[in-house]
């Protein structure tokens, strides 16, 4: 077995767990959750047999701390700002005004998806897992994996049309 170091998938994995939680939790405050996956990870170290790689077993276990810690509370409520922040702040005020409302339309057509859509699309869409790497964070196949992933980008993009945000020029109606 390989010597494993929590220290350089901390340095390496630590904002794809930060991206994950955001989206997962529909919040900005996820640095309990971050330490928490690591604590984990460095108590359970002796499991990881490198049958996934480092990443999708962190992913997996954020993903179990927040499904236990908030198992009884409402996880998905809708959110009240954009979690996207801006990339540059060279931008005119009203164009800074129209990418925050497109974050904002985005994120809050991503939360009304049914649970299992969701989580493939901040897998697959914005954190870019594979379809390979999905399947073990979702504990299940490949083949699920992407029905659910075209359902989920249908039904995201149905919810986006319906709320007057059209994908070109991302202008309102």
């Amino acid at each position: 077995m390989e010597d494993y170091s929590i220290k350089e998938w901390f340095e390496r994995y630590e904002k794809d767990v930060t991206s994950f939680l955001v989206y997962y939790t529909s919040s900005t405050d996820v640095e309990d959750l971050v330490q928490d996956t690591f604590l984990h990870a460095i108590k359970s170290l002796s499991k990881f047999k490198g049958n996934s790689s480092p990443k999708t077993w962190l992913i997996s276990i954020a993903r179990n701390i927040v499904t236990d810690r908030y198992r009884k509370k409402h996880l998905w409520e809708r959110i009240k700002k954009a979690l996207i922040p801006e990339q540059s702040y060279d931008k005119t005020t009203e164009m800074m005004a129209i990418k925050k409302w497109e974050n904002h339309s985005i994120h809050h057509a991503i939360q009304q998806l049914a649970p299992q859509y969701r989580e493939v699309v901040i897998l697959r869409g914005i954190l870019e897992l594979s379809p390979d790497e999905t399947s073990i964070v979702l504990n299940c196949n490949k083949n699920n994996v992407n029905v659910m992933y075209h359902r989920s980008l249908k039904k995201l993009k149905m919810i986006l049309e319906k709320e007057g945000f059209c994908y070109e020029g991302y202008r309102r109606h």
